[in-house]
């Protein structure tokens, strides 16, 4: 039987809008030529959560991943996830690999908390945060993690190792920094897309038989309005910690502000309560409790604080000085971010297979079984 060949790319924040506003005729011919679908994303909609739903084909109440920042209940002690050390379930990499699937496997990332978190499997692991010698021989000089430029340089990367080594299974994720401060009809969001295009269609020409697909982690939305739902609950005398899921080191994409966030109770009888407030605070769209949220969004249950807190298409969720601020900025985290395409080409699967994008991990481990 012939070695299959895969290639997954993830645009990070490379929703439906980013590709219709964009000049991407080598994206177009692969989904006149395969299948193109809007699907979900996993929600909370952020990088972290979507990129290792992909990557395992599950849920987080499965691979255990619910956010970019972990707060302990116990201590109160807060920890970036950019490890595998939170990371419950195996990658598609090592599935394949324990099957025998595949002989060789790559993984190219642009953030290295990305790569130290799904690595586990891999052959060849790339961030281009940080590239080995060999990628900045071929491909060039390191570029800025604030950059258009890293993610060309990352598919770039990719396209070498296909040449070079034809790994059987590679995936593929970029960076939303010019997402998150360009609209999809801005000149640097329509240069970033052409490009990027340019090399997909590039990558396709010289694999033209290699079985690919294209999805995103989330969608992108300007913001205007800014919550502390600690703050809020504060003005109640209710005691809480709320962290904003997006949280992580780069807070120039992120500003730590995003449509989801964790709120934890110093006091349980609060409970009720609190719930009940934040359900009649503007802005805030969609409000429950841990053991609700868990079952309706596949989430882990020990690790989301005691109330899950979805935002309206204009607010975010932060710490603040206030209850309530005014900003000027885009980010994800919300139910409104969750929409993404997933572009199949030479796929073995139907259109109808998928409904979220981490069915593109899990259709290919099912089928990796077989």
């Amino acid at each position: 039987m012939k070695q299959r060949k895969i290639l997954i790319i993830c645009l990070d924040a490379g929703s439906h809008d980013y590709l219709e506003a964009s000049d991407v005729p080598n994206i177009r011919k692969m989904a006149d030529a395969g299948f193109y679908k809007q699907a979900h994303s996993v929600i909370p909609s952020v990088t972290n959560v979507n990129n290792v739903s992909i990557v395992t084909g599950s849920f987080p109440k499965t691979h255990g991943i619910t956010s970019n920042y972990y707060l302990d209940r116990d201590t109160g002690e807060g920890k970036y996830i950019e490890d595998s050390t939170f990371l419950l379930a195996p990658t598609i990499f090592e599935i394949a690999k324990k099957n025998k699937s595949v002989e060789k496997t790559a993984l190219f990332v642009t953030k290295q908390k990305l790569l130290r978190i799904l690595h586990a499997g891999t052959d060849i692991a790339i961030a281009a945060e940080a590239p080995s010698d060999e990628y900045i021989d071929a491909i060039g000089p390191v570029e800025p993690i604030y950059s258009c430029e890293i993610n060309w340089w990352l598919l770039r990367a990719v396209q070498y190792t296909l040449i070079k080594y034809d790994p059987d299974l590679v995936y593929c994720s970029t960076t939303d920094w010019v997402q998150h401060k360009y609209a999809p009809h801005e000149e640097l969001s329509q240069i970033h897309m052409f490009e990027l295009d340019k090399i997909i269609g590039e990558i396709v020409d010289d694999n033209p038989n290699r079985e690919i697909y294209i999805t995103a982690d989330h969608g992108m939305e300007e913001k205007t309005a800014a919550i502390d739902p600690s703050r809020v609950l504060k003005q109640y005398r209710i005691s809480a910690n709320s962290i904003p899921i997006i949280k992580d080191r780069y807070e120039a994409h992120h500003s730590n502000l995003g449509g989801a966030a964790y709120v934890f109770l110093e006091h349980q009888r609060d409970l009720e309560t609190a719930i009940q407030t934040l359900k009649n605070t503007q802005g805030i769209e969609e409000v429950y409790s841990a053991p609700d949220a868990a079952q309706i969004f596949s989430l882990y249950p020990d690790r989301i604080g005691d109330i899950f807190v979805l935002a309206d298409k204009e607010t975010v969720f932060g710490v603040l000085d206030v209850p309530y601020e005014k900003v000027s900025l885009r980010s994800h985290g919300s139910r409104h971010e969750s929409y993404v395409p997933i572009i199949g080409y030479n796929s073995p699967f139907s259109v109808s297979d998928f409904t979220y994008n981490l069915d593109i991990g899990r259709l290919i481990i099912d089928s990796l079984h077989k």
